[in-house]
């Protein structure tokens, strides 16, 4: 059992720290009605669009009388438009909690885990977790490991789930020790090198519903040497500036953040090439464009139309209407696939 005055201590501590948000909401809303100057910061305070210490659409029983929704007007073959229609954010950082569960209630989940390679609480002051794996885990009952080599962002999330009321229960304190039964949070850099050893270590499911990576740089080279686990669906994040015109890889981690503002270390033609060969089928793109939902091929079947990578651009709200100034060419730190 959790240590009484421990966990009086940590009530303590979420009560002030509510209250001093509360206050400072107070004292911007103040200053907004005097027609004082608010800085950036201030305002972000402001809205729970700028900052993740609240959760919009984290009820539940909303999502689940949406799935409800969804499934007594599937239709035999979902197309990529009604997927991205589909989506909205809770721990996302943008549409992909939505557009996850309307995948997942069109083609059916087997064991409910997913793997996530990259996540943090960043764009949090309170330690809300932001990536592709919290929503299921804590609304819709899944079971899971993510890995990030950042260990302050892995405690976090730790003690984000040990407190969160869908998962507290699944960790345990012991002799001043805590383990963490779900999720598994594992503070490991990964790589091409060690990938299938590290899955193999983490978990007993070759073939899990979901798999999310994104480390930011060598997504590509991970992929490429993953044989451990051949996940239902991936979620991987790709370069849209090159739209489908170049089958390209930045193999140099060190450009990726210091010579780009991109949103992947490959453009979607090379994911596209390379998980096609794998037998995965590209069934939608994000609404904002940085993540690819590749569903197995066998899965996919009579349930989900194909996108190609012209269409994910040429049908896109945003990305079909931008003029020839947006689009790029890859310099020399990219490599064809």
């Amino acid at each position: 059992m959790p240590n009484p005055s421990s966990l009086l201590e940590t009530q303590l501590q979420a009560l002030l720290e509510a209250m001093h948000i509360q206050a400072e909401r107070q004292q911007h809303l103040e200053a907004m009605l005097a027609e004082k100057f608010l800085t950036p910061a201030e305002m972000a305070g402001l809205s729970t669009h700028f900052r993740r210490n609240f959760l919009p659409n984290d009820d539940s029983a909303i999502q689940k009388n949406l799935v409800a929704t969804w499934r007594l007007s599937a239709p035999a073959l979902l197309e990529p438009s009604e997927l991205v229609a589909s989506g909205f954010r809770v721990f996302s950082q943008n549409d992909e909690d939505g557009i996850l569960l309307r995948l997942f209630t069109h083609i059916g989940h087997t064991n409910r885990y997913v793997i996530e390679i990259g996540s943090n609480c960043s764009d949090s002051d309170v330690g809300i977790p932001e990536n592709l794996s919290t929503n299921l885990i804590v609304n819709h009952g899944w079971h899971g490991s993510v890995f990030e080599m950042d260990p302050t962002e892995c405690d976090r999330m730790r003690f984000f789930f040990a407190r969160d009321h869908a998962t507290r229960h699944f960790h345990w304190a012991r002799d001043g020790e805590n383990t963490y039964f779900s999720p598994l949070i594992i503070q490991q850099a990964v790589s091409p090198e060690n990938i299938n050893q590290v899955l193999i270590e983490a978990n007993n499911e070759p073939e899990p519903d979901l798999m999310v990576i994104d480390i930011d740089g060598g997504d590509y080279a991970v992929m490429q040497n993953l044989e451990a686990v051949k996940p239902r669906v991936l979620v991987i994040e790709f370069e849209k500036r090159f739209r489908e015109r170049y089958s390209v890889v930045q193999l140099d981690s060190a450009n990726f953040s210091q010579r780009w503002q991109q949103s992947g270390a490959a453009s979607l033609s090379a994911w596209e090439k390379l998980l096609g060969a794998r037998g995965y089928t590209l069934c939608a793109v994000g609404s904002c464009g940085f993540n690819a939902f590749f569903v197995r091929s066998d899965v996919a079947a009579g349930k989900l139309s194909p996108l190609t990578v012209a269409e994910a651009f040429d049908n896109h709200p945003i990305f079909s209407r931008l003029g020839e100034d947006f689009w790029l060419t890859p310099d020399e730190t990219w490599h064809e696939v």
